[in-house]
């Protein structure tokens, strides 16, 4: 027996092996054939533009990014640098100080605009008047704001020959990452005028591969998520109150908040190639008699996908955090999780910890339906010389065969549906479990944390490439498909029915999933590897808790008190 088994797990890794190997020959992307938007395809489209005037400049035309062309003010804070062009008041870059782009001691920020061009103008059209598509406002103060203990404001204005002064004042905080916005048309002539203010912000989205960066354009629109994983091939409207909207990668968000109730229109449209996209967001016509002023004020908010942060500036922005059907389950498991990491101060273990903690919980359902397993293999153990002959009586007459099964399972006690019954417990456990998993998947908590040999939590582990096969070698995959496979050949299969080919390939169930869950995030691997592992462990108490026992758990009990009354 002991000779077959090892047999089993010398042929499961070597399976392994191959499929994943294969898949990384056969189908993995090559690399150098994706360009990206900083190489010779982007210096083509700006060289293809001539250099317009700020008066004409179309911001179609801009579909990667450029110099700015005003001057630039740079804001710094504890959680952020930002770089803000004169020119359209637009955002250059907005570097995040307290996330790096990779887990290398030298890598730069986390710049929320990379790869994008300069985004959020506000493109204002008044009737009778000559507006610049791209505003060249001016900038009284310092070129450098720092920003360490209180609230500063950037003052940016314009006025035109006819004496219309436009305001687009930034109110930064040291303390977060919101930036308040107001924007003030004045009226300084002699009769009313009539506004129409859009904002227009420039994104990526792009798919990657399910388990990577991706780049989404998510809104909130009437209270309902509304999300595009690809660039529209036509323009795409959203009619209603718009709470928010914004590119958002797995782990960072900016997003525009509109401080206005009243239903409103929002565009999206594919530019330039590169997954490029436009959003126009587009206020509701706004009357400014003379001597007056009109002000419409909104929120930028650049900083990284965080429950707890996102919650706290309302407006729904915490939905857009995609936790899945268990979003309910998975924000309280993600809460718990950060309580039990502010006392292990390392996510590996804050994660064995949760397993753990979540196991014993579900103890009792879960040696439940274990025993109930085991009572029903003991009762299948019993009768399967009957069931045998049964078999073997009626081969030729299937109708008639499973009818006497059906008779000898009924005279011995056993419902073809008890084994159901026995999953039940198991069923309800599933969603924390789902929940968990989420919170694993998408938790920024997870990022560049790392865990013995494994430098980052949230990516696969990367611990060397095999010679002459290139796939990486990977560790915890192996060690959730061998758990899984251990688990596996010691669960009891009760279920009454099931023939030997459908047994089969349940046993190839861990070599695939080891195949699948080859490039999820280390996290994840390390939650199932243990608790594939803490199920060993369980049934290896049930197996030895009925052992040599016939009728189960009842007949467990009764023994124990047998043994008791002899004493």
């Amino acid at each position: 027996m002991f000779e077959r088994n090892y047999l089993n797990y010398i042929i499961f890794f070597i399976l392994s092996f191959l499929i994943i190997f294969g898949y990384a020959t056969l189908f993995a992307p090559k690399p150098g054939k994706k360009k990206s938007i900083d190489q010779k395809e982007q210096t083509n489209v700006v060289d293809a533009v001539p250099t317009p005037s700020i008066q004409d400049i179309a911001i179609e035309e801009y579909v990667t990014p450029i110099v700015p062309l005003g001057k630039v003010i740079t804001v710094r804070s504890p959680l952020f640098t930002g770089k803000i062009d004169t020119v359209g008041g637009r955002i250059i870059e907005w570097n995040l100080e307290n996330y790096r782009e990779t887990t290398s001691k030298d890598s730069p920020p986390v710049n929320l605009f990379k790869d994008s061009p300069p985004s959020y103008n506000s493109s204002l059209r008044l009737q009778g008047f000559q507006i610049p598509n791209l505003i060249p406002y001016d900038h009284d103060g310092d070129g450098d704001i720092v920003i360490d203990q209180k609230e500063q404001e950037l003052r940016l204005f314009w006025k035109s020959t006819e004496g219309i002064e436009l305001l687009n004042i930034f109110t930064f905080n040291p303390k977060t990452y919101l930036v308040e916005q107001r924007f003030e048309v004045i009226n300084n002539t002699d009769s009313q005028i009539t506004d129409n203010l859009s904002i227009e912000w420039f994104g990526r989205i792009e798919q990657e591969g399910r388990y990577k960066t991706n780049h989404d354009f998510r809104a909130m629109v009437s209270d309902k998520i509304e999300n595009l994983d690809n660039p529209p091939k036509e323009a795409l409207g959203f009619n209603g109150i718009i709470n928010w909207f914004g590119f958002s990668s797995k782990y960072f968000l900016s997003a525009f908040l509109p401080e206005i109730g009243d239903e409103t229109k929002l565009t999206v449209n594919s530019v330039g190639g590169n997954h490029l996209a436009k959003v126009t967001y587009t206020y509701p016509s706004s009357v400014v008699p003379s001597n007056n002023t009109s002000i419409r004020k909104s929120k930028l908010y650049l900083g990284p996908v965080e429950y707890e942060v996102l919650n706290t500036i309302g407006s729904g922005l915490q939905e857009a955090i995609n936790y899945g059907w268990f979003g309910v389950l998975a924000r309280p498991v993600g809460l718990f999780l950060k309580y039990i990491n502010d006392y292990m101060h390392n996510y590996g273990i804050s994660i064995i910890v949760i397993t753990v903690i979540i196991r014993l919980l579900f103890l009792p359902l879960t040696i439940k339906s274990m025993g109930s397993m085991k009572e029903m293999q003991n009762k299948m153990q019993e009768i399967k010389p009957k069931i045998d002959a049964l078999k073997e009586k009626f081969k030729d007459d299937k109708a008639k065969q499973n009818s006497e099964l059906m008779k000898l399972y009924s005279s011995h006690g056993i419902n073809p549906l008890s084994s159901l019954s026995g999953c039940l417990p198991l069923l309800i456990q599933l969603p924390v479990f789902i929940a968990l998993y989420d919170v694993l998947l998408y938790s920024i908590d997870l990022r560049h944390s790392s865990f013995l040999w494994v430098n980052d939590l949230s990516e696969p582990e990367n611990l060397f490439n095999i010679p002459f096969v290139g796939a990486p070698f990977r560790i915890l995959p192996l060690a959730m498909g061998a758990s899984w496979y251990i688990s596996q050949k010691m669960t009891p299969t009760t279920t009454v029915g099931v023939d030997n080919m459908q047994l089969k390939m349940m046993q190839f169930m861990p070599l695939i999933f080891t195949v699948m869950f080859w490039g999820l995030p280390s996290g994840l691997i390390l939650y199932w590897t243990v608790s594939n592992i803490l199920s060993i462990v369980q049934q290896l108490y049930v197996n030895r808790r009925f052992k040599g026992t016939k009728g189960g758990v009842a007949n467990a009990d009764s023994s124990r008190k047998g043994r008791k009354d002899s004493i």
